[in-house]
């Protein structure tokens, strides 16, 4: 099971262009860089926290790093903090410890360059904290996470309550043709969702994930080799897309309160792969899931601001009125500035399929080259979605 990791947290977005853009096209937010010579004590780093819990089983993921305050994300200086004390602590005192996560990035060795790759190598880093995966939040209770830090700094959240989500009733799908300068228009497949808002005032956002499948070309230029030859798992591989970047929006219901509703909640670009398999039915070229989450007041704000500076491409430092905080502070010093927002949330999911015939053309087919195990989110186990 793929963690619920932070890469399906809106402030994502915000780091896409930045220091989080490598993690996203990773598919969960896998690494950072450690520059030379960093105290992660030191004042100039800020203390910048992503992730959030629902109320579905777990694992969810923490993730706790320092950026450098003057070089900004672009500049990197982002170090992921390792041995620190993280919990979740709910409004009955239960509490609960995540666990330090260890996340195997692949790349592919060369014995016989420069022509093929024979197998697939790992790295081994540190990535997120991770609860239980038998830990869910309960709807109408309150979370609090807690951050001590090797040099016994505590942070500590706002206490966030689970607010029930409306469930969605119906996915629709519409294809978009993308003007453009070239003689070939971009396209894609918009996302909308209907479901019935409930009176008094509600936040949403939603997140989309999606599944295709690809397949290591049988024969290329020496430098697109065929599948590892000593193990040959690897014709076909599924790739699994978690919150899809550019997808991620706070929304509020105040021009439609209380009344059955239809918003556009994702775009998914077609990049040439995504709807290009011959190796499926084309009734289900490409499985699309849709995340709906209700969120607090708080949290929508902060997510709005987020999306924010995504789109005028800001800094996460940029002075007032852009620059934001969230709901972490320094239990004895509140005064410090920490990013990040730790959010407690429920979901409501429902999931289609993009049918190739509503599509009236596809992009020109760009055949990944390459062992298809090395890319973002490659499996080669079939999906659920895909087993019937």
């Amino acid at each position: 099971r793929v963690p619920r990791c932070v890469l399906r947290s809106p402030i994502c977005k915000m780091f896409m262009k930045d220091f989080f853009y490598s993690l996203i096209i990773l598919g969960f937010c896998a690494s950072c860089i450690s520059p030379a010579n960093i105290d992660p004590t030191d004042p100039d780093f800020i203390l910048v926290v992503d992730g959030f819990i629902t109320d579905q089983p777990g694992p969810h993921a923490i993730r706790i790093t320092r950026v450098a305050r003057f070089a900004g994300v672009r500049q990197g200086g982002e170090i992921t903090l390792e041995d620190v004390d993280v919990r979740i602590i709910d409004d009955q005192g239960n509490v609960t410890v995540l666990a330090q996560q260890r996340f195997q990035a692949k790349s592919l060795f060369d014995e016989n360059p420069p022509f093929c790759a024979w197998g697939i190598a790992f790295s081994e880093r540190v990535t997120d904290y991770l609860t239980p995966s038998t830990f869910q939040g309960v709807v109408g209770r309150s979370y609090t996470l807690e951050i001590t830090t090797e040099a016994g700094q505590v942070y500590r959240s706002n206490p966030q309550e689970i607010l029930p989500t409306p469930p969605i009733e119906s996915l629709q799908l519409q294809f978009v043709e993308i003007p453009n300068l070239s003689d070939f228009p971009g396209s894609g497949v918009d996302v909308l969702a209907t479901w019935q808002d409930a009176p008094g005032p509600d936040f949403y956002f939603w997140q989309i994930n999606g599944i295709y499948r690809i397949s290591t070309p049988d024969t290329g230029p020496p430098a697109c080799c065929v599948y590892d030859p000593r193990d040959g798992l690897a014709d076909d591989c599924w790739i699994v897309e978690r919150n899809i970047p550019g997808n991620t929006e706070a929304l509020s219901d105040a021009r439609f309160n209380g009344q059955l509703q239809t918003e556009k909640v994702g775009f998914i670009e077609d990049d040439g792969l995504r709807f290009a398999s011959i190796n499926v039915s084309t009734a289900r070229q490409y499985h699309v899931e849709v995340e709906q989450y209700r969120i607090s007041e708080e949290a929508y704000f902060f997510y709005e601001r987020t999306n924010t500076l995504a789109d005028i491409d800001g800094e996460i430092f940029d002075p007032p009125p852009l620059s934001i905080r969230g709901n972490i502070f320094n239990v004895e010093n509140e005064e410090e500035l920490v990013i990040g927002f730790f959010g407690a949330f429920s979901v409501e999911t429902a999931e289609v399929f993009v049918n190739r015939d509503m599509l009236p053309f596809v992009q020109r087919f760009t055949e990944p080259c390459g062992d298809c195990r090395i890319r973002a989110g490659a499996q080669t186990e079939i999906p659920e979605p895909y087993r019937f």
